[in-house]
């Protein structure tokens, strides 16, 4: 288990605060919640051709153990501490070389993380107005997503906006079905991230941000949201640009257009999306640290320079049931490819979940780095 610098900083800083305020901070301790998870994932891979350790046919079945605590609220103060523990239980080729290591499990299970990792480690301060946090925590921002050893503040200056500010170092992934080492983002030098919505009213928001990653590139972005309400219909439409200047390597920015319309009535959401990069450099840099525009479960060519794609997504939740099917079309450069995917979920229990999905993409014949591949994936859960 790799235990980083912030994570460190994290725990010093409680360690501090319990001998500046032990009676109090004492209570806070003991007042704290674990939570936890036991779970079982299992994936297969079939392609038609193998034409990368990564496009190849594998099957793995990984168990994990994840365990959490976060204490109780001191004077605004709070921390969280969590790691996951894994098992390889099967492998269809446990001598495959991939990309990452041994076997075919390496290839999402890193062999360079090991067998255990910490998921979180943070200290938090949060108040009415500002919410802070300092060391390894998850986040889902526009470039900026999984796990990252970061410093963010959110905030609300004047009614109506919220101010991201957010410093990550470090990003990786702990999860039932990923585990991959924390690795320096932008090498040794972090990416800044600086972002304001504001809320016009209950059917308009906009988003201007701005990343800076040190000697390497630039990203400027701005969102807007338009919703509404009919009855028991709801609408709406995302706007998203986004260009980057970047500063090694070439002289060719990238850019995206993403255009999404969505829908729910009657219990059903529907969504439809484009999405469009520059001709010359794609998203250029801009998909490094993370992205939250690709909604399939693969979706490689929606990176790549003069690609469009469009997609229909339908979800429905029935009882203890959710669903939701996914079908896309990227054509890049002079090749086309589609993309389906599905989703299910069934919670057997408050504390046990299964989760199925499956991914079938039909690629361009003529392009020779792809293959057409299907794709199996089934995790069940069990939350303490």
């Amino acid at each position: 288990m790799r235990t980083v610098k912030l994570s460190l900083i994290t725990m010093s800083l409680i360690a501090m605060g319990s001998t500046v305020q032990a009676n109090s901070l004492s209570e806070a301790l003991s007042n704290g919640k674990v939570t936890g998870d036991i779970s079982v994932t299992y994936e297969s891979r079939k392609q038609d051709k193998e034409v990368s350790a990564y496009y190849s046919n594998t099957a793995y079945s990984v168990g994990s153990v994840g365990i959490n605590y976060k204490t109780a609220d001191f004077n605004n103060f709070s921390a969280a501490v969590g790691f996951r523990a894994y098992n390889t239980l099967y492998e269809d080729d446990d001598t495959f070389a991939t990309s990452q290591g041994k076997g075919d499990a390496s290839e999402r299970f890193y062999d360079k993380a090991g067998s255990a990792m910490l998921s979180q480690a943070y200290l938090a301060y949060d108040v009415e107005n500002a919410h802070v946090k300092l060391g390894r925590q998850g986040l889902s921002t526009e470039w900026l997503t999984k796990i990252h050893d970061a410093v963010t503040v959110y905030a609300n200056p004047v009614k109506n906006s919220e101010l991201e500010l957010i410093w990550t170092k470090r990003r990786g992934r702990v999860y039932a079905r990923d585990l991959r080492h924390m690795v320096n983002v932008n090498k040794d030098k972090g990416i800044y991230k600086a972002g304001l919505t504001y809320t016009f009213n209950d059917n308009i928001k906009a988003k201007g941000y701005f990343l800076k990653a040190p000697q390497a590139y630039d990203i400027y972005g701005a969102k807007l949201h338009l919703d509404s309400k009919f009855d028991n219909t709801k609408v709406g439409l995302l706007l998203h640009s986004m260009e980057t200047s970047e500063k090694v390597g070439t002289t060719k920015d990238g850019e995206m257009i993403e255009v999404k319309a969505y829908t729910t009535v009657a219990g059903y959401t529907g969504t439809l999306g484009y999405v469009k990069t520059g001709k010359d450099n794609g998203w250029g840099s801009a998909a490094n640290a993370g992205d939250t525009v690709v909604p399939f479960e693969e979706g490689d060519q929606m990176y790549v320079a003069d690609s469009t794609t469009t997609y229909a997504m339908l979800s429905k939740k029935i009882s203890d049931v959710s669903l939701t099917v996914l079908y896309g079309i990227t054509e890049y450069g002079i090749y086309e490819k589609d993309e389906f995917d599905l989703w299910a979920g069934y919670s057997f229990t408050k504390n046990m979940r299964f989760n199925l999905g499956y991914a079938l993409t039909n690629e361009d014949k003529d392009d020779a780095s792809t293959t057409d591949m299907q794709q199996l994936n089934a995790t069940i859960t069990y939350k303490f």
